[in-house]
């Protein structure tokens, strides 16, 4: 069967409305009757029904019938170089929809462009400025996305049930996020973002664990933030409840608004993190801190104590990771002994991390002695 194309043209470029076929692989043509393809309309590959306009012709030649019934089962296409305007709901309930390349000069996307979509990662165009309502939301296999530099807005619900979204990066240059941006976006465990932007909003939608780097005027501040629960309790007949939190997590995003970090009211709530989380995310608090130690006032020794009594702990997550820099990090924070080093060497051994094995070794070898210790590689 193939594909039928259907098409208008107006003011000497043409714009693809709808394409209907049996899913194999599309390629859209640069030029229809001689004019650039430059814009891609409204439920242009979603599944649903479509009555036609008059003037609307396929490529080559055929009448669409009316109604056209697209099935959303594209699973490849390529697009016009020429594009710039894609239309509402243009790629919506594409299941079966994977990878996508956008032309560079995509400056303009629908609301719900992709929604639904099973795209899996997506560079999105440096001209793009605005991600509209809705934009991803849905795309459950979506793991990666590349926001160009030029982005600016953030519109709502625009990442809403991105299971699988796995981290993001918002350049400098945004100025606003809309309401429930990552609601439901349990995977996100790192996220960058400009100070200037309500930071609050966004970290109110995530309660996972999660390392957040800040943009700030003069250098760039990391957390890591712990993840917390919650559940309602009835205290009274009949409906009047309390909530109850599990873990830091929750008072630690208080600390971010839209203009500042409380950078002392972070610092402060390690002693609840203590109390309430995890042996190793109140590890990765402190060395996130120390790694990173922008405005680090406040609770920089006890941060060092946490970390020199756990360097275990620590180490398992850096091997768990394979940071090799973050190694390096650790032994210039920490200065450990040479039981200490003793003890991480045989962790990496059994480990069988060659790397860590040897840096270790190299680093108590420094310290003289152990010269009866065989940790072989």
């Amino acid at each position: 069967m193939g594909w039928a194309v259907y098409y208008t043209i107006q003011q000497g470029e043409a714009a693809v409305l709808r394409c209907v076929g049996d899913g194999s692989p599309l390629i859209l043509p640069e030029f229809i009757a001689g004019c650039p393809v430059t814009a891609l309309g409204s439920d242009c590959f979603a599944a649903g029904d479509w009555d036609g306009d008059e003037g609307l012709f396929p490529v080559p030649t055929h009448t669409p019938p009316a109604p056209v019934r697209t099935p959303g089962n594209l699973k490849r296409v390529t697009l016009p170089g020429g594009l710039r305007s894609i239309g509402e709901r243009a790629f919506a309930r594409c299941p079966d929809l994977r990878r996508l390349t956008l032309p560079d000069g995509v400056d303009t996307l629908g609301e719900r462009v992709f929604e639904g979509s099973g795209l899996e990662h997506l560079e999105l165009p440096d001209r793009l400025e605005a991600l509209p309502d809705y934009a991803f939301s849905g795309c459950r296999s979506l793991k990666r996305l590349t926001l160009g530099q030029r982005i600016t807005t953030l519109g709502h619900h625009a990442f809403y049930n991105c299971r699988a979204l796995e981290g993001l990066e918002l350049p400098r240059g945004v100025s606003f996020v809309g309401e429930e941006v990552f609601l439901n976006c349990a995977a996100l465990t790192r996220l960058t973002a400009p100070l200037g932007v309500n930071l609050s909003v966004m970290l109110s939608d995530l309660q996972n664990s999660l390392t957040l780097t800040v943009l700030c005027p003069d250098g760039e501040a990391r957390f890591f933030l712990p993840g917390f629960s919650y559940e309602y309790e009835s205290i009274t007949a009949p409906r009047v409840w309390r909530t109850i939190t599990y873990g830091a997590g929750r008072l630690y995003r208080e600390c971010f608004s839209s203009r500042d970090i409380d950078f002392d009211l972070y610092e402060s709530y390690f002693v609840t993190a203590l109390l309430q989380d995890d042996l190793a995310d109140t590890v990765r608090i402190a060395f996130t801190r120390l790694r990173w130690p922008y405005h680090l006032n406040k609770g920089r020794e006890i941060y060092l104590g946490h970390l020199r009594a756990h360097l275990d702990v620590a180490l398992e997550q850096l091997m768990a990771e394979d940071d090799t820099d973050a190694l390096e990090v650790l032994l210039h924070l920490t200065h450990p002994g040479a039981d200490a080093l003793d003890d991480l060497t045989a962790r990496a051994r059994r480990r069988n991390k060659v790397f860590f094995v040897s840096r270790l070794m190299e680093e108590r070898m420094g310290l003289g002695g152990g010269a009866d210790k065989d940790f072989s590689l």
